[in-house]
C-alpha cells in the first residue's frame, strides 16, 4: 500500500480500477422521507447506545412492522403461543418454544412501538404452560437413551430457543418470574444432558437434518445465558461437556451448527479456555474456505451439497430436509452475520468484520423480503432463484433475522473516551452518553468510483480525542475531510486515526474509491484489465456489494438461451444513481453495461445492480455468475 499527499488530502492508493464508477446513495430529500415513514411506522429501533437511520432504520422496520402488524399468519398471542399451547395447529408446534421464544428475544432486545406491552402479556401467559418438570411442550416424551430420537430433538431445539429468548427477556425486563422460570427449564435441559450424549444416540441421529444432534448441541448458547443470568457456574461445565459432542458439518443443518458454534464462543468469553476460542476459529475457517461456503458471502441451509465425494444417499437425504435443490435460509445467514461479529469483538481481528460485512450486504439482505420476513431463494448455477413456494419462513428466519440487527447495531461504533472507533459505514445515531455522533451516507460521490459518508459531531464530552476510521479492503482510496478541509491521517492496523480537539457541529467526510473485482469460480480474482475477447465466468464485486442482473428488472436478458450471454462493461462504465424513492431502501446505484444474448444478435442496454436491492422481487431470477467480455 502507497501513502500519497497532495491538495486534495491524504489519501491511501491500494489500486485503481479501469472505468469510471459513479457511486451514489439515496438523495437527502429521499433519506429524509424514507427516515419520516419509518417513524411513523413506529420501529423504535435500540441497540447498544446506537439507533438505526436511513436505510438501515427502513430495513429494521420492514420486520419490526411485519412481527406486529403483519397479516397471514398474523403474529396473534394465540399464534405465538401455540408451540406451547400445542394449540391451535400450527406448523412445527413439535420444536415447542421454537417460535415463541425467538419472537420473544427478538423483541426484547430490540423493541418496537407497542412491542413492551405484547411481549410482557404473551410472556405472562407462556409461563403458565410450563410442565412440572420444567420442559414446554410434549409431556410425553420419555429421554432415555434408547429411546430418543427425532421427535426428542425438536422438542429440545424448541426448549433451547425458547431459554435463549426467556433469558434476552429477563436480560431487558429483569422479571424475577422470568428468571424463575428459565432456571426450572434449565434444570429440565441438564436432566436429560447425559442420555442424550450417549454415542448410540448421536449415531442414531445422524442425517436427521433440522431434527437432528444440533438440536442438542445448540443448548450450549442458553446454559451459559443462564449462567449469566444467575451465577451459576456449575452450568459452565455442563456446557463445555457439549462442546466435543459437535460433529463436523458433513450434511448437517446450517443453522444449528453456527448457533452451536456462538454459544461456544460465549462460552470462551465466560471462561477465557483458549481450546473453545480455538475449536469456533478452526470450524470458521474451515467453513469458509470450504464448498458451503457462498459468493454472497455465507453459507447454504444444508451443508454438503457443493461438496465433492457426497453419495446419492447424502443428496437424497439433503433433498428430503431442504427440497430437491440447494437453496439458503435467513437463519443461517443472521447466524453467521453474527458469529463473525462476536469473533471480531472477541480477536480483534479485521477479516470477521469483513466477513460480517459482506454476509450483511449480499447475502442477509437478499435475503430479506419486501414484507419483512426472511427465508429461502433456491441457490441455482447461476445465482439465485425462486423456490417452488412464496418461501417466507414466518416460523423462525422472519424472527431471527431481526435478531440480527442488535448484534449488527452493537458494532458499527465502539469505544468511548479517548479513542472512538467507527468499524462499519451504517447510517445510524450513536451515543456513549456523553458523545453524540451522526452517521450518514452523502447524497452522491463528486469523481467516478467515489462513495461519501459522513460523521457528524453533535456532541463532545471529551474534547481532545482520536476517531480511528476503518480503512475498508474494498476501498482503492480513502480520503478523509474535516469541516471540508482535507486532512492527514494515520494508518495503524487496519484504521485511519485523526486526533484534533472536537467541537459540536463538527462534520468528518470520507471518500471512498470503491475496487472493481471479478472472482472467478475456483476464488481467484483479477482486475478489468485483464478482461479480453475471450468470455470469462465471473462474479463481480464492486467495493463491498456484489453485483447482479435480476429478472424483474431485465426481463429480456433471461430469454432462452441466456446462459450464453456475454456482458461487457465497456472502457467507461459509469455507476449511476436509481431514481429516488421513498418506500425502498436500496442501495441505489446502477452499473451500466451491454451484452450480447447467447439466442439473437446484436449488443443490448444492461443495468447491473447490487443483489441486495433485488429483495423487492420475491419471485426472480438474479444471476451473478455470468461471462464477462
Amino acid at each position: 500500500m502507497t501513502n500519497e499527499q497532495d491538495n486534495k488530502g491524504y489519501r491511501f492508493n491500494r489500486r485503481r480500477f479501469v472505468g469510471s464508477a459513479l457511486l451514489a446513495g439515496a438523495l437527502a430529500e429521499a433519506q429524509a422521507q424514507t427516515e419520516k415513514k419509518v417513524q411513523s411506522a413506529g420501529a423504535a429501533i435500540k441497540g447498544a447506545g446506537c439507533q438505526a437511520a436511513g436505510q438501515l432504520a427502513e430495513r429494521v422496520g420492514l420486520t419490526a412492522q411485519r412481527l406486529l402488524s403483519g397479516q397471514i399468519p398474523e403474529f396473534s398471542r394465540e399464534f405465538v403461543l401455540a408451540d406451547v399451547a400445542l394449540a391451535p395447529e400450527r406448523r412445527f408446534n413439535e420444536y415447542s418454544g421454537d417460535l415463541s421464544g425467538r419472537y420473544i428475544g427478538a423483541l426484547a432486545l430490540l423493541p418496537a412501538r407497542q412491542s413492551g406491552q405484547r411481549l410482557e402479556a404473551v410472556v405472562k401467559e407462556l409461563i403458565g404452560h410450563q410442565r412440572p418438570d420444567g420442559r414446554f411442550g410434549d409431556a410425553h416424551l420419555v429421554f432415555k437413551a434408547d429411546q430418543i430420537g427425532p421427535k426428542h430433538m425438536a422438542l429440545l431445539w424448541g426448549n433451547g430457543r425458547l431459554l435463549v429468548g426467556l433469558l434476552e427477556y429477563y436480560e431487558a425486563s429483569r422479571d424475577q418470574k422470568v428468571l424463575e422460570t428459565a432456571r426450572r427449564l434449565g434444570r429440565f435441559l441438564l436432566a436429560v444432558r447425559e442420555d442424550c450424549s450417549e454415542p448410540s444416540v448421536l449415531r442414531r441421529l445422524e442425517g436427521q437434518g433440522a431434527s437432528g444432534y444440533i438440536c442438542f448441541t445448540q443448548l450450549i448458547e442458553g446454559l451459559v445465558l443462564l449462567k449469566r443470568a444467575t451465577g451459576d457456574v456449575t452450568l459452565l461445565k455442563a456446557a463445555s461437556s457439549i462442546v466435543p459432542l459437535l460433529q463436523p458439518r458433513g450434511i448437517q443443518h446450517a443453522h444449528g451448527y453456527l448457533c452451536t458454534l456462538r454459544g461456544i464462543l460465549m462460552l470462551y468469553e465466560e471462561t477465557k479456555e483458549p481450546g473453545h476460542l480455538a475449536f469456533v476459529e478452526d470450524a470458521y475457517r474451515d467453513l469458509v474456505r470450504s464448498p458451503d461456503f457462498t459468493e454472497f458471502g455465507s453459507v447454504l441451509e444444508y451443508f454438503g451439497w457443493k461438496s465433492s465425494g457426497r453419495s446419492d444417499a447424502d443428496r437424497s437425504t439433503i433433498a428430503q430436509a431442504s427440497g430437491k435443490e440447494a437453496r439458503d435460509e435467513g437463519c443461517g445467514h443472521a447466524d453467521f452475520l453474527r458469529l463473525s461479529l462476536a469473533l471480531w469483538k472477541q480477536t480483534g481481528k479485521l477479516e470477521y468484520l469483513e466477513r460480517a460485512e459482506s454476509c450483511l450486504w449480499n447475502a442477509f439482505y437478499l435475503n430479506q423480503f419486501r414484507s419483512g420476513d426472511f427465508g429461502h431463494h433456491v441457490c441455482s448455477g447461476p445465482g439465485v432463484k425462486p423456490t417452488d413456494n412464496l418461501a417466507r419462513a414466518w416460523w423462525c428466519c422472519t424472527m431471527h433475522g431481526y435478531r440480527a440487527f442488535p448484534d449488527l447495531l452493537g458494532g458499527v461504533v465502539t469505544g468511548t473516551g479517548q479513542e472512538i472507533r467507527v468499524n462499519l459505514y451504517e447510517e445510524v445515531d450513536w451515543s456513549d452518553g456523553a458523545n453524540v455522533l451522526k452517521l450518514r451516507r452523502a447524497p452522491r460521490g463528486a469523481r467516478p468510483g467515489e462513495w461519501r459518508f459522513s460523521i457528524d459531531v453533535n456532541q463532545a464530552a471529551i474534547r481532545s480525542a482520536v476517531f480511528a476510521l476503518r480503512l475498508p479492503r474494498w476501498a482503492d482510496e480513502v480520503g478523509v475531510l474535516v469541516n471540508g478541509q482535507p486532512v492527514a491521517i494515520q494508518s495503524q492496523e487496519g484504521y485511519g486515526k485523526i486526533e484534533r480537539a472536537w467541537r459540536p457541529g463538527d462534520r468528518i467526510e470520507l471518500r471512498l474509491g470503491c475496487r472493481l473485482v471479478f472472482r472467478r469460480e475456483d476464488g481467484t480474482t483479477f482486475p478489468a484489465e485483464q478482461l479480453t475477447a475471450k468470455p470469462v465466468q465471473a462474479s463481480l464485486m464492486l467495493g463491498p456489494w456484489l453485483m447482479g442482473v435480476d429478472s424483474v428488472r431485465e426481463p429480456l436478458f433471461f430469454g432462452e438461451p441466456w446462459q450464453g450471454n456475454v456482458v461487457h462493461l465497456g472502457k467507461s462504465a459509469a455507476v449511476t444513481p436509481l431514481s429516488a424513492d421513498s418506500a425502498d431502501p436500496s442501495i441505489g446505484l446502477v452499473l451500466p453495461a451491454s451484452y450480447v444474448h447467447g439466442g439473437f444478435t446484436g449488443q443490448h442496454s444492461l443495468k447491473m445492480r447490487p443483489v441486495a436491492d433485488a429483495y423487492r422481487h420475491d419471485n426472480a431470477i438474479v444471476a451473478v455468475w455470468l461471462r464477462f467480455g
